[in-house]
């Protein structure tokens, strides 16, 4: 919508534009706007006076001018996201041992962190939609490189997917806790888990998804990344489903 202070402006320009030429002026306006200032003022009032609708005119052009702007700011946004999919894509719809649900190229890629209990429900609701979709697969990357994200990653690669969904949920259940102690609180051994995390085969899988999250420009957690499209925030299964019915 367009500010209610600007329209009296496109007026005055309309009137300006409708005021006759400098040059060979047979009415000699503009030498007596050069003497008396005021005179501006009447002429510009005269003319609304005479043509009320030019105000509408203002208002019809600056809102068609703004619907282009922004129709072509959407336009470029959503060229910017589909480039910065499309270099990515290799990292973000890949198969790993992090996806879940059929097998091939990710149909959606969740965005997320071990310590974040809203991803976690994000996780599951995906884990439900695989149960109900069987060609749908989906895969998780981490949106940080954090003690507990790259603790998460060293349980997956040696304990298995289960166990380092148990780890998420016991986080999710205590954001605050010391992942080292929660690990060795569910059984696991948080020394050889804390050296995996630290070789270059976790810390640089980890660091390299935290980096496309970056690259992407993605701002919440969770995001989900599909091959169309970036969405940011934690999105209810039933518009997920419209979004794959779209493909």
């Amino acid at each position: 919508m367009i500010a209610r202070g600007r329209v009296p402006a496109l007026a005055v320009l309309a009137g300006l534009a409708a005021l006759p030429a400098r040059a060979g002026d047979p009415s000699g306006l503009w030498p007596k706007l050069d003497t008396q200032p005021g005179l501006l003022q009447a002429e510009l009032r005269a003319m609304l006076l005479s043509r009320p609708e030019v105000i509408e005119e203002a208002r019809a052009e600056a809102r068609r001018r703004m619907a282009e702007d922004a129709a072509s700011d959407l336009s470029d946004e959503i060229a910017g996201d589909q480039a910065a999919i499309d270099q990515n894509a290799q990292l973000l719809f890949s198969e790993t041992s992090a996806g879940f649900g059929a097998g091939g190229a990710a149909a959606i890629t969740l965005f997320t962190a071990a310590r974040c209990p809203d991803c976690l429900m994000a996780e599951d609701e995906l884990r439900q939609m695989v149960d109900e979709i069987p060609c749908l697969h989906v895969e998780l990357r981490s949106l940080s490189a954090g003690p507990a994200d790259l603790l998460d990653r060293a349980l997956l690669m040696s304990q298995g997917p289960e166990a380092a969904h148990a780890f998420r949920t016991a986080l999710a259940q205590d954001p605050e806790a010391d992942p080292a102690a929660l690990l060795a609180s569910l059984g696991q051994d948080a020394t050889a888990l804390q050296a995996l995390a630290a070789t270059p085969q976790v810390a640089g899988a980890v660091q390299a998804e935290a980096a496309a999250y970056a690259t992407l420009d993605l701002d919440a957690a969770p995001s989900y990344v599909m091959p169309d499209r970036l969405i940011r925030g934690a999105m209810p299964g039933i518009v997920l489903r419209r979004y794959l019915s779209e493909e």
